[in-house]
């Protein structure tokens, strides 16, 4: 009787450290999806609060966490943009409703500026190659378009 004590003890702790284990997992996945989401550029891509709201459920649904619309809440007050979302992991079922649940919560903001907008692709690029281009004087010495200080004499490296 006492062995048998015993290990059910034993199997209901290791099912407690696994119920820790998940709401944790859950927890790291929730957080990783929403820091995606809200990064600077995606949040310039999304624009309305719907839309990010829609992306996290998107994106959690893909990642194995099961969020319904309503564990969700994404408002935007003056560019800043507040995620809450409250979800549980259940414990023990019974019958299909959960008996014992682990309630978690998540919250995260981001104030987005006219700071965070980046032009994509070669636009950009070529900005930058335009304004820091090398550019020989005749006085034999190479300047940058920024600093206009001395680098290097302009020298060729193939015989005339």
């Amino acid at each position: 009787m006492r062995l048998f004590f015993w290990g059910l003890v034993a199997v209901a702790a290791a099912y407690a450290a696994y119920a820790v284990m998940m709401s944790a997992w859950q927890y790291f996945q929730v957080s990783g999806v929403v820091d995606d989401v809200m990064q600077p550029r995606a949040i310039a891509d999304l624009g309305s609060a719907r839309a990010v709201k829609t992306r996290i459920l998107k994106e959690t649904a893909e990642s194995g966490v099961p969020l319904e619309d309503r564990d969700v809440s994404v408002t935007v007050d003056n560019r800043l943009y507040t995620v809450k979302i409250i979800w549980s992991f259940p414990v023990i079922i019974y019958q299909g409703e959960p008996v014992l649940s682990i309630p978690l919560s998540l919250t995260r903001s981001k104030q987005t500026a006219g700071a965070f907008y980046l032009p994509a692709g070669r636009a950009f690029a070529s900005a930058i190659s335009r304004s820091t281009r090398v550019r020989s004087s005749p006085a034999g010495t190479t300047v940058t378009n920024r600093s206009h200080e001395r680098i290097a004499p302009a020298a060729s490296f193939f015989a005339s």
